[in-house]
């Protein structure tokens, strides 16, 4: 037998899927990442860590026969880095469903609350499991027709099946946080292994009750041998020169970032990776800060990555006649080459030279889908939110001089105030000192935005004769530049901000209860029509009695029940607009990139295989998309962070470096 056939053999031992499946994995991805990889991705770890918890404690009221001789139900799993396929066994599917997909019982709701099943897009035998929302999502071999026979079986239980509910129903959030609250970080990496591994455990599930599962019952019989290696589908790891450029060459879109994660991630995987960049102030100079090396010359960037990985950077010389060359010599001495070809004004002429292309675009959310909000809160938490948008506007159309300046002088004295109850400080201002008045004067905006906030309240802990002491010495210092700059609305605001302000810290109180009034007489018609007489009369006059922190904090509690999800559109039409604003490079594999996607878009991954398809056939070969990241590398920044195996960036720069892999792999092919 093979060295090879053993390795398929080890994977499926692990894993308890179908040989096919083990052979696809090892040949599309070698050992990049290990035989039975891990998950890198928090919130795809997270579900997988639900699924396994509430299979091996499931509530009393679901039926549930014996599943011997499976790992609940499951025959085995086809883990990826951040994708798992779930291979249940025939014979107990109906209650697989019936387990793991949210039910509402007499104690609560059982299952995973928000979990949703459809059809995948483009197989026949497939379901996509998922939240609305979230990201992550696992991809279940059954049927269509299972959910029902799965919902036929939850009804003559008794029970009510929550999943058929394209949204999320009351109770299912909360019910999912009680869930991940009970799932601490290291207890949730275990349960997702154990998942990943179900293969060890088909034979005698362990009794995972009441304890979580043991790293020794996960290590299995070989744990060195399914340790992530510099070993690809073709033996050796990725070779090629890979250009990360913009769709059309614009800036703003993070090509040097990526390019950055990716060449990190790719000496992950124990390759020899070379970075080049193009002598620019956005490029890796930005990155590197005073660590930028010479143009032309190599500098170690991860001088302390584990394993045998290697990754060096090189700005190349400006106006290099012979840039091909280099890069060719680059190729040589590297398994791969990331070229950072970032915009017009960097490399982007280079990229015709490489061996494949990820190309970064920005997408309209707009052409994605339309988005469709859902209100679940009482009907008066919704009209006080009404209300409150039509008050912001008001007071933004009342924008004469006189109604400005009392509301800058409301927002900076409660600056002011804070700012005495922390230190005692009582030089705040210096009238004397022109550079102190320009600070406290040029925050005045002429033209509030009516999305603008209601200043904070004061301290509560201020004696009242206190603030009013504070309030005289505050107009007293301000005075003298308030004539100057406001000549004409100066001295009656003066007269009256005093009364104005106190009245705004009293309970139940405004401070302009004549445009309060003015709102609820506007509003009456259409509230009432909207949410009826009985509402409106109760409601609207605690809405008008409440100062504006009220309002708002009222409203707090409610939030968890507005959610968004988004319709997706014609997959054809997204792929014909994302091929209409994409200029690539010719004769090379490309895989487009979509940057600064939030969460929303990337949890849909049923349209996102249905937007690969339809790209393919239109020949791009790959579709990835790129989360907006918070933790992009700062000027002179340590780049250690780039050998970290796991994480939000790790994970997006893993599922990247497959595409690039197969991107080269397809190039390498006669």
């Amino acid at each position: 037998m093979s060295r090879d056939s053993n390795t398929i053999l080890l994977r499926q031992q692990y894993t308890g899927e179908p040989r096919q499946a083990a052979h696809a994995f090892y040949q599309a991805r070698g050992l990049y990442f290990g035989l039975v990889p891990d998950v890198t991705d928090p919130a795809q770890q997270l579900l997988e860590a639900a699924l396994v918890r509430t299979l091996a404690r499931p509530h009393p009221q679901i039926p549930a026969p014996s599943t011997a001789g499976t790992f609940f139900g499951l025959r085995g799993v086809s883990p990826d880095i951040d994708t798992l396929v779930l291979w249940p066994h025939p014979d107990h599917l109906t209650q697989l469903l019936g387990r793991i997909l949210p039910v509402r019982t007499d104690s609560g709701i059982a299952g995973i609350p928000g979990l949703r099943a459809r059809p995948h897009p483009s197989r026949t035998d497939t379901l996509l499991l998922a939240r609305p929302g979230h990201r992550a999502h696992l991809t279940l071999r059954a049927r269509p027709a299972a959910l029902q026979q799965a919902e036929d079986h939850i009804l003559a239980a008794g029970l009510e099946p929550l999943w058929p509910a394209r949204t999320s129903q009351p109770g299912e959030r909360q019910a999912w946080d009680r869930l991940a609250g009970a799932l601490p970080p290291e207890e949730t990496a275990l349960w997702s292994r154990a998942l990943r591994r179900a293969g060890l455990h088909t034979g005698q599930t362990p009794n995972w009750t009441r304890t979580a599962p043991e790293p020794g019952q996960l290590d299995g019989p070989k744990p060195q041998r399914i340790a992530a290696r510099p070993v690809g589908p073709a033996g050796d790891p990725a070779r090629g020169i890979i250009a990360v450029t913009s769709s059309r060459g614009q800036g703003g879109l993070g090509c040097t970032t990526t390019a950055l994660t990716l060449a990190g991630a790719l000496a992950r995987t124990g390759a020899q990776v070379a970075l080049i960049g193009a002598d620019d102030p956005n490029g890796l100079h930005r990155i590197l800060g005073p660590a930028t090396p010479q143009p032309g010359q190599w500098h170690d960037l991860l001088p302390d990555l584990p394993g045998p990985g290697t990754l060096r950077g090189m700005i190349l010389p400006p106006g290099t006649p012979n840039a091909e060359v280099l890069l060719a010599d680059a190729a040589r001495g590297h398994d791969t080459v990331v070229l950072d070809a970032g915009t017009a004004f960097q490399l982007r002429h280079l990229a015709g030279h490489a061996d494949a292309a990820v190309v970064i675009t920005d997408l309209d959310p707009e052409v994605w889908g339309a988005t469709e909000i859902l209100d679940r809160r009482p009907d008066w938490a919704q009209m006080w939110d009404w209300l409150n948008t039509r008050y912001l506007t008001a007071r933004a159309r009342a924008s004469d001089a006189h109604s400005q300046l009392l509301r800058f002088l409301d927002e900076t004295f409660e600056m002011y105030v804070w700012d005495r109850v922390s230190d005692n400080n009582t030089d705040v201002y210096d009238a004397d000192d022109p550079a102190d008045t320009d600070a406290w004067w040029d925050d005045f905006q002429p033209d509030p935005d009516p999305e603008d906030d209601e200043p904070l309240p004061l301290p509560q802990d201020v004696d009242a004769e206190l603030l009013d002491l504070w309030r005289q010495h505050f107009l007293t210092f301000l005075g003298r530049e308030g004539a100057i700059r406001h000549p004409h609305t100066w001295a009656a605001v003066a007269a009256v901000w005093i009364d104005h302000n106190r009245n705004l810290d009293l309970p139940g109180s405004t401070g302009d209860e004549a445009l309060v009034k003015e709102v609820l007489r506007e509003a009456a018609p259409t509230a009432i029509a909207r949410w009826g007489e009985q509402t409106w009369q109760e409601h609207h006059p605690r809405w008008a009695a409440a100062n504006a922190h009220t309002r708002k904090d009222s409203l707090t509690p409610w939030q968890h029940l507005i959610e968004e999800t988004i319709q997706p559109a014609d997959p054809a039409a997204t792929a014909q607009f994302l091929l209409a604003h994409l200029d690539r490079p010719d004769n090379i594999p490309t895989a487009l990139a979509i940057a600064h996607v939030d969460n929303a878009l990337d949890a849909e991954q049923h349209h996102l295989a249905a937007l690969r398809d339809a790209l393919r056939a239109e020949g791009i070969p790959a579709l990835t998309v790129l989360p907006d990241l918070h933790d992009q590398p700062a000027r002179g920044e340590n780049l250690q962070f780039l050998a970290r195996p796991s994480g939000q960036e790790a994970a997006a720069a893993n599922r990247l470096t497959l595409v690039v892999a197969d991107l080269l792999a397809t190039r390498a092919r006669p």
